[in-house]
């Protein structure tokens, strides 16, 4: 019964109107380099902290890659019927831990995201060059696929207590 009340309540997280969700959280899936956990929260309607959790799978350099980025979207470069379709870019620090060392690197990434008008969701492509400052310098690209569904955790919280 509890994993009932545990879903029901998820599921009433979804129930978020086309541009309110933007007041909550994303969480979703990044393929890519490296591939794992993106989270995103917008502050307003067009800048956005975007974290994430990864594996990296590049040859002698797999690893955990954790990092922030900070994003600023413009809605206003193409435009869609239905949806939203955000080109965005920013600044990022992402520091990753792997079988040859420690690496903590500055990133600059660009990508475009589609937005849907109905779910509480966006889809995205992103390309991440970036610079290594220790332990030297060096590139770095990083670039991924992926999609988040947007959550009102606290309203899933008042939900499963009220069910409760």
């Amino acid at each position: 019964m509890k994993k009932i009340l545990v879903l029901f309540a998820i599921g009433f997280s979804f129930q978020l109107a086309a541009q309110e969700y933007k007041n909550h959280y994303g969480v979703g899936l990044a393929l890519g380099e490296p591939s794992g956990f993106s989270v995103k929260k917008f502050n307003s309607n067009t800048q956005a902290f975007q974290y994430t959790l990864g594996y990296s799978t590049a040859s002698g350099a797999q690893g955990i890659n954790l990092g922030a980025d900070y994003l600023m979207h413009n809605y206003h470069m193409i435009t869609a019927d239905k949806g939203s379709i955000p080109v965005y870019w920013g600044l990022g620090a992402h520091f990753k831990s792997y079988t040859g060392g420690n690496v903590l690197y500055a990133r600059v990434p660009l990508g475009i995201a589609y937005e849907f008008n109905d779910l509480s969701a966006d889809i995205f492509f992103e390309f991440a060059p970036g610079i290594s400052v220790i332990p030297s310098p060096g590139l770095v690209t990083n670039f991924a696929v992926g999609g988040r569904f947007y959550f009102d955790f606290k309203q899933a919280a008042q939900g499963l207590e009220n069910a409760l």
